[in-house]
């Protein structure tokens, strides 16, 4: 899959009081969440913005698609995967290698000046006699096996239910149950490059069903650096909910900044949440919601703020500004 971003802008999050890594901006472009006989043009970036597929969270919600007569995004979403990551095998040899590990071994054996096709081919050939194609063919449907038969296995919750309510108070998607083992096959599966299984795994393990844990958020990036669409939104949803209001508001911001309209809602949500909090700063004491924004504005964010929220550029007299723009926002 190419994730390769046309803007190399960078930002650093800070998720739960820690560091992140640097990452790029994303923007939901990839044809890896769109289908392929979608009828909307999506020649320009913008265009395929709108054009991607919720991801369905279980074969209820599948059924209801199909019952609307709408398209199953499920087969071709399961597809996507950073090849990178995936373990390729030989049983009868014993070997197991990551393709990307595999890809430096195999350029280093090769002759100088050889082609980078040629390399991974003649490598593959003679350490596990196959072609390199059918390695990673072969990893690939193996992953997406063992994905689709986890997925069969996750419930919706019944809307009755004390798990149901809880989840629907915190995120958009749908509530939905998986056993432990399933969310430890998800897991799995993401490490090796799985996008809908890195997706389905944070998005568990950021609900009741994982038990609301701060695991979720290594998921949800790694489904993020792929442009998962929806990823960055639950993580927001997430660090809202625990009360980490700077990393809802960034990351609900690069979800914004990516596509997901839905996620300023999730800014309006913390900075609201954020402005009935006073510190003391060199400004005086002002309101929590009015320190986020200047942190923002430091670190990276000020072409996102200024395009999606420019009503929430500093103000000299930050209380009567960010207050009147809340409430607006909720209008």
């Amino acid at each position: 899959m190419n994730t390769k971003s046309a803007s190399l802008q960078v930002v650093t999050l800070k998720i739960l009081g820690k560091n992140r890594p640097s990452m790029r901006k994303k923007v939901f472009d990839s044809k890896d969440f769109i289908l392929p006989n979608t009828h909307r043009e999506t020649k320009t970036r913008k265009e395929k913005m709108e054009a991607w597929d919720q991801a369905p969270t279980s074969e209820r919600q599948i059924q209801f698609t199909e019952e609307m007569g709408m398209p199953n995004p499920f087969h071709h979403l399961a597809k996507a995967i950073d090849t990178s990551q995936l373990m390729l095998s030989s049983p009868h040899k014993g070997i197991k290698i990551k393709v990307e590990d595999f890809r430096k071994e195999a350029m280093k054996a090769a002759p100088e000046g050889t082609k980078i096709g040629v390399a991974f081919d003649t490598y593959a050939k003679a350490q596990y006699e196959q072609s390199y194609s059918d390695l990673v063919s072969d990893a690939r449907n193996k992953v997406i096996a063992r994905f689709k038969a986890a997925f069969v296995k996750n419930l919706d919750y019944h809307q009755m239910s004390d798990e149901y309510h809880n989840d629907k108070d915190i995120f958009l998607h749908q509530p939905v149950w998986a056993s432990k083992s399933s969310i430890q096959e998800y897991k799995s599966l993401a490490k090796q490059g799985h996008v809908y299984s890195q997706y389905m795994a944070g998005l568990l393990l950021a609900s009741s069903a994982g038990g609301y844990k701060a695991e979720c958020v290594e998921y949800l990036l790694m489904a993020y650096e792929n442009k998962q669409p929806e990823a960055m939104r639950v993580l927001a949803e997430f660090l809202n909910f625990k009360n980490d209001y700077y990393g809802a508001v960034q990351c609900a911001l690069l979800s914004t900044n990516g596509g997901d309209g839905y996620s300023k809602e999730i800014v309006r949500k913390a900075l609201g949440n954020a402005s009935h909090q006073m510190m003391q700063t060199n400004h005086g004491i002002v309101p929590l919601s009015y320190e986020i924004i200047e942190t923002l504005h430091a670190n990276g964010f000020d072409s996102i703020l200024r395009e999606h929220f420019s009503y929430l550029i500093p103000d000299p007299h930050p209380e009567t500004r960010i207050a009147s723009s809340l409430q607006g926002g909720r209008s």
